[in-house]
């Protein structure tokens, strides 16, 4: 068992909450932001701060499966990218969630298909990072409004090509129409009332979508669709 192992199994032994946690590996060069992580996992117990601080023991942790998340406190998202191809390597189903300063669209796109489950701005409040954290754990994805927008915004998904590729999904037109609208970064009750239906039939059409394009949210969903261009 490796150095890092042994830290990791140390921790969780003298846990008594870390059976049903998050075992979380965070990768940070600074001690006070570590602290401050540290801190607000002390006040829930759906997840635990391992003591692993580099990528070495993110990789032997998560090998032996005594990590359950990576999150890379990241200088830049393509930093974080190079480290999610890197462990994607050993461990492909991993969840890794980068903490960044900005990102353009580009670079978000770029982490998505990485692996990179989560792409969280470095100025959230304790509280929002642990309920992200903990969706992500659930298998949910994340994009703050802002990236979101920026990254929906760049290019104009569903239209010519991109709509003929995405009738290999054997979307309807109506069902186009809702994609479209979510890719622009609109609620479902702003879709709602931009197509004149009701927001519970546009909750209907997007299950239909998700299903059809076998993805489990609207992020993905959309980002299936920016792949079609």
């Amino acid at each position: 068992m490796s150095a890092a192992d042994l830290r990791a199994k140390k921790h969780l032994d003298g846990s008594a909450h870390s059976i049903c946690s998050v075992r979380i590996v965070l990768i940070t060069g600074e001690p006070l932001y570590r602290e401050g992580v540290r801190s607000a996992f002390r006040r829930t117990q759906s997840l635990t701060l391992l003591d692993a601080t580099t990528i070495t023991d993110a990789v032997e942790l998560a090998k032996s499966r005594l990590a359950d998340m990576v999150v890379i406190d990241a200088t830049s998202l393509r930093h974080a990218i190079a480290i999610a191809r890197s462990m994607a390597k050993s461990s492909p189903e991993m969840p890794i969630v980068a903490i960044i300063g900005s990102a353009t669209p580009d670079e978000v796109g770029s982490a998505f298909a990485s692996g990179i489950r989560g792409c969280i701005l470095k100025r959230i409040e304790a509280r929002e990072l642990v309920r992200i954290l903990e969706n992500i754990a659930r298998g949910g994805l994340y994009l703050p409004a802002e990236l979101r927008e920026a990254l929906f915004l760049q290019r104009s998904p569903l239209n010519g090509k991109s709509q003929e590729k995405a009738n290999g999904y054997r979307l309807t037109p109506r069902e186009l129409q809702i994609l479209a609208g979510v890719a622009r970064a609109l609620t479902n009750r702003e879709v709602a009332r931009e197509l004149k239906i009701s927001e519970k039939t546009v909750k209907r059409y997007m299950t239909i979508i998700m299903a059809k394009l076998d993805v489990r949210n609207r992020l993905e969903a959309v980002l299936k669709a920016k792949s079609m261009e």
